[in-house]
């Protein structure tokens, strides 16, 4: 039967029941371990994505082992100080920080601001003014990079909302450099998430690096360049199909190679979200019925498109295992696997061969560790489902199941 490290799964079940997302420790310290690794040729920080996986336990694992926060919201700079992580460790990205927002994370003392509009620039030149002391930025430009990703999640083109155009970096900097209510601490790309190959990822980091030096030649001192994210994680369709953290480190360096701008005096931050925590969690279900309509097969499980909506969004694939091991004589059967949320779009799978499954049986949906709980909704009312965390033997509830209460939390009946 399948298990959580040391714990079964069907145990964990018994406890807290399903749907529940289940996270692994150990798989969280080895992935950070292996970008680590891959990044030893220089100094560096790893910016963990906080957008992939927001919930406090799994951030104070990380902010423990030296790991930073990269933050898109004031809400997520406040999970990740709440757990631990160093504000000088804290980057802040995103396209739409309100003037509020921008206050707070300077306020809070965050390492550095990522400024992706000139308007946005104006902003906290005039919140550091208000201030009276300097505000740390990034430039995030827009390398024009197909980084042969999902359209959904790629950031690097030149139609995409994300970053600024490199002449119009350029013009900025100047400026910048003259403003004592600005301080030019870094610059950033970022093309996309789930990088199928390291190619786009050189290709972008020599043209970032490109750009560092016209900001060194202009006269800036910078601290640090922001590669991005984009590290992959098997979704289990694939085994060959993404290659390992060590060529991704070896673009990275091969980028910043061919510019010039590999430095001791440089820090390299990343940003990875999924590549940490994606393969670190399961979501546990049960099925409560089977159902043959026409043709098809179907298997209604207790999690729906409420706890993991990126099959349903992206058309994404999870593997998904029955916990107990099936008998080795079991045939394969191609069923949906659907929730029982009231749309047609709720699924988990389709058209996907599994062994035979019955009434009650517990299922494994791999690689929910990354924008499952953290993408999820009430819709139809449905409670939101707890997390629970593994080290070894030892399971810990990590964030509780919703009560009804939540349901209507906020509201005012009229």
């Amino acid at each position: 039967a399948l298990a959580c490290e040391d714990v079964s799964l069907a145990s964990i079940a018994a406890d807290v029941d399903t749907p529940a997302f289940v996270y692994s420790g150990a798989a969280i310290d080895a992935a950070y371990r292996s970008i680590d690794e891959a990044l030893s040729f220089a100094p560096h920080l790893i910016a963990y994505a906080v957008k992939a996986n927001g919930n406090l336990s799994v951030l104070a694992r990380l902010a423990s082992q030296g790991c930073g926060a990269d933050i898109v919201s004031v809400g997520e700079m406040q999970r990740a100080l709440k757990a631990g992580f160093p504000p000088e460790r804290i980057i802040y990205s995103g396209v739409g920080k309100r003037r509020e927002e921008i206050i707070a994370a300077a306020q809070a003392g965050i390492r550095a601001l990522h400024v992706e509009n000139i308007q946005e620039l104006d902003v906290i030149e005039s919140v550091a003014r208000e201030l009276g002391r300097p505000i740390a930025i990034g430039l995030r430009v827009n390398p024009d990079v197909d980084a042969k990703t999902h359209p959904y999640i790629a950031t690097g083109l030149r139609e995409s909302k994300f970053g600024l155009a490199i002449p119009v970096a350029k013009s900025l900097v100047p400026s910048i450099l003259e403003n004592p209510h600005l301080r030019l601490e870094a610059v950033a790309c970022h093309i996309g998430s789930q990088l199928s190959s390291p190619r786009p990822l050189r290709e972008a980091i020599e043209i970032l690096g490109n750009f560092a030096n016209h900001c060194i030649e202009q006269g800036a001192t910078l601290q640090a360049i922001d590669v991005g994210g984009g590290w992959p994680m098997h979704y289990g369709q694939e085994v060959d199909a993404y290659p390992p953290a060590a060529s991704f480190g070896d673009a990275i360096r091969e980028g910043l190679e061919a510019s010039g701008v590999l430095r001791s005096e440089i820090e390299i931050i990343t940003e990875p979200g999924r590549a940490l925590v994606g393969d670190a969690g399961i979501l546990l279900t049960r099925v409560l019925y089977t159902k043959m309509q026409g043709e098809r097969r179907f298997v209604i499980v207790d999690a729906a498109m409420t706890e993991l909506i990126r099959p349903a969004l992206y058309g994404a694939y999870h593997a998904i295992m029955p916990v107990a091991e099936p008998a080795a004589s079991a045939e394969l059967v191609t069923v949906d696997v659907v929730g029982p949320v009231c749309e047609s779009g709720d699924f988990v799978a389709k058209d996907r061969p599994l062994p035979q499954v019955e009434q009650g049986d517990l299922l494994a949906i791999r690689g929910a560790g990354a924008y499952g709980r953290e993408m999820q909704s009430m819709y139809n009312a449905r409670p939101l489902p707890p997390e629970v965390l593994v080290d070894g033997s030892r399971s810990r509830v990590v964030r509780q199941r919703s009560g009804p209460e939540a349901l209507w939390q906020g509201e005012i009946l009229a």
